[in-house]
């Protein structure tokens, strides 16, 4: 019987099989506009197992040994997780990926960060994911995302570099 997105394993209840409830999916979301040049902040973004370059809650990212698309993380307060790049548009500055493994009470996430340029000199950032969440508070795990996670990183995108010239 198939499984995924598509296709819910049915759960036995007694004789009859029924489908598993679905969970409405939630959104954490941040935006931030930044005095930097679009090129310079997606350059950073887009070289996907860096992230611990600029985020200061990542105490290490690396490229997984056996898959490039894999990064592995460790947070500052220990957090382990395994994220998986699934795709990386330079021309559109768009970078989606998703959880691989992670100790979050959610499935199915997918996370987003767009660069928007604003000028020359300017740019606004989206960074958003989507997930289900598995307890009954999808909304305080947003929050979660969003000021424990998408705000520090893009305050650190924002500050970072000004004084270092752009090469685009």
């Amino acid at each position: 019987m198939p499984t995924g997105p598509q296709h819910d394993r049915p759960q036995q209840r007694g004789r009859q099989l029924r489908p598993a409830p679905r969970r409405q999916r939630v959104e954490a979301r941040a935006d931030r506009t930044m005095d930097r040049p679009a090129a310079a902040v997606w350059r950073e973004i887009a070289d996907f197992p860096a992230l611990a370059a600029w985020h200061p809650g990542i105490a290490s990212s690396t490229a997984h040994p056996d898959d490039p698309y894999l990064r592995e993380l460790v947070t500052t307060d220990g957090t382990r997780l395994t994220e998986t790049l699934l795709s990386s548009d330079d021309t559109r500055m768009i970078q989606e990926y998703a959880f691989t493994s992670h100790p979050f009470p959610a499935v199915d996430h997918r996370g987003r960060i767009e660069v928007r340029p604003e000028g020359g000199t300017r740019c606004s950032v989206t960074w958003t994911a989507t997930f289900r969440p598995l307890g009954p508070d999808g909304a305080a795990l947003a929050a979660q995302f969003e000021d424990g996670v998408f705000e520090p990183g893009l305050e650190a995108l924002a500050t970072r570099g000004r004084d270092v010239p752009d090469r685009s």
